[in-house]
């Protein structure tokens, strides 16, 4: 029970340090207008196209790559059985 409050204060205190720093804000402004934070950069849309599908197809191939060690882990169990 100690240790489930000190973790809820600790993720508490580090959310209100971000709120404090303005971090939602500037996220919403870095994903939605390309604006970098801290500075007068601001990135074209082909720029923020071009990173949403860099990332987008990281999590697809983290998620295939999963599926595929997991059927290729079944069908070695079922090999040996």
């Amino acid at each position: 029970m100690r240790k489930a409050i000190i973790i809820t204060c600790l993720v508490l205190s580090g959310l209100m340090i971000l709120d404090s720093m303005n971090v939602g804000p500037a996220f919403v402004l870095l994903i939605f207008a390309g604006v970098i934070p801290g500075t007068n950069i601001v990135l074209s849309a082909q720029t923020m196209m071009g990173l949403f599908a860099l990332l987008t197809g990281f999590v697809l191939a983290r998620i295939a790559n999963y599926f595929f060690l997991m059927l290729f882990a079944r069908m070695s169990t079922r090999l040996r059985a």
